[in-house]
């Protein structure tokens, strides 16, 4: 069955022609996918034991159910919601599959992270993965999206970050899907002083896709997203962002960095506004891209819709190679060009993953980095 043959489902909610002319980036073929629906039952977790480790609370998120130890029981809640409409109508799409979104609700702090490990298995298959999580307390939290055995599959992850008022939430994400396309949509709701500090780091899928719906409609609410893309062969990432400032003093900063090579393509395609309400506020976005070849490609697009004159905002896009002078100090010290080389691009995406304040999940990242080979 195809994505675009679902029963009854509104062919509005998929991306346009015009639309997708836009961005030059057309994503509407994979819907036209012959996909299967019926997934894997029965998947043995304990093949996928090497992804736990002992510094986090680890939790399996397979077929929209949540898989954890009891201890956790009096940390966590667990329920079921109605699916929620958003200025992104690809948000909608996972509820003519499933009837319901899981609600993990996290009560208290926690003395570790946690680790929310995302597990897809099969061929050709159609993925939904649907999750709101409500914080009510600081947290630190790491999502990790993963196949062994699957390929040409589409997945489609629906993720809403409630958190409440005073608290600070920080979410990495990091995928290392290969032979497959990820789509990922994101609403936020903070409340009055609320902080959410997000990090995507996207490796190997063929197709990744972020798309963000965020109104920061209380008082002092800050949203932070950092990500670093690293593509190759013909691997297409895009990050699209509608983000809206209504209350005073609220802020929001948006920065990716793209490292690009053979024949990749990248999206970056952010809107900001800020409304007459929305006195003191700070919007910012900044694309920053490395490219590694002659066929490498970006699409940047960051804009800033501003109705007050009392603010802070700034937006950019920079486009270029690695420093020669850089390259040419290292080989200079007997490092071969192409180790050069490699030691640059590894220091760029450093940076991004140093926005992650715990040192636990950095480390963690980095060893599924090794174990996948990015």
């Amino acid at each position: 069955m195809k994505v675009v043959e679902i029963e009854n489902l509104n062919l509005d909610i998929l991306p346009t022609k015009k639309v997708e002319e836009f961005r030059s980036f057309n994503i509407y073929p994979i819907f036209e996918k012959d996909l299967d629906f019926n997934l894997e039952k029965d998947i043995d977790l304990n093949q996928y034991s090497y992804l736990k480790d002992e510094h986090f609370y680890n939790i399996f998120l397979v077929d929209n159910e949540l898989v954890f130890e009891n201890e956790l029981n009096k940390f966590l809640e667990v329920s079921y919601e109605k699916f929620e409409d958003s200025v992104n109508k690809l948000y909608t799409l996972n509820s003519y599959i499933n009837k319901e979104a899981l609600n993990l609700t996290i009560n208290e702090k926690l003395d570790k992270p946690l680790n929310i490990i995302s597990i897809f298995q099969g061929n050709n298959k159609f993925f939904t993965n649907s999750l709101n999580i409500n914080i009510k307390a600081d947290v630190d939290i790491l999502e990790t999206f993963h196949n062994d055995l699957s390929k040409d599959f589409l997945i489609s992850a629906n993720r809403k970050y409630t958190v409440l008022e005073d608290i600070k939430a920080n979410i990495a994400k990091v995928q290392t899907l290969q032979n497959g396309n990820i789509i990922t949509n994101y609403k936020t709701d903070l409340k009055s002083n609320a902080i959410l500090n997000l990090v995507n780091l996207e490796y190997k899928a063929d197709l990744a896709l972020n798309i963000f719906d965020s109104k920061l409609e209380n008082e002092n609410a800050v949203l932070n997203i950092d990500g670093i893309v690293k593509n190759k062969a013909k691997q297409r990432s895009g990050n699209i962002a509608f983000i809206e400032h209504i209350a005073k003093s609220t802020t929001s900063d948006i920065k990716i960095k793209h490292l690009l090579d053979e024949n990749a393509h990248c999206l970056f395609d952010i809107s900001s506004t800020v409304q007459n309400s929305a006195l003191y506020s700070k919007a910012f976005q900044n694309s920053q891209t490395i490219i590694l070849s002659d066929d490498a490609k970006i699409n940047a697009n960051p804009r800033l819709q501003i109705y007050i004159d009392e603010l802070e905002a700034a937006h950019g896009a920079s486009c270029g190679t690695l420093n020669e002078d850089e390259l040419y100090y290292l080989c200079s010290r007997g490092i071969s060009k192409a180790k050069a080389r490699e030691m640059i691009i590894d220091s760029i995406e450093l940076q991004v993953i140093r926005e992650i304040e715990l040192k636990a999940i950095r480390r963690y990242i980095k060893n599924l980095k090794r174990i996948n080979h990015v």
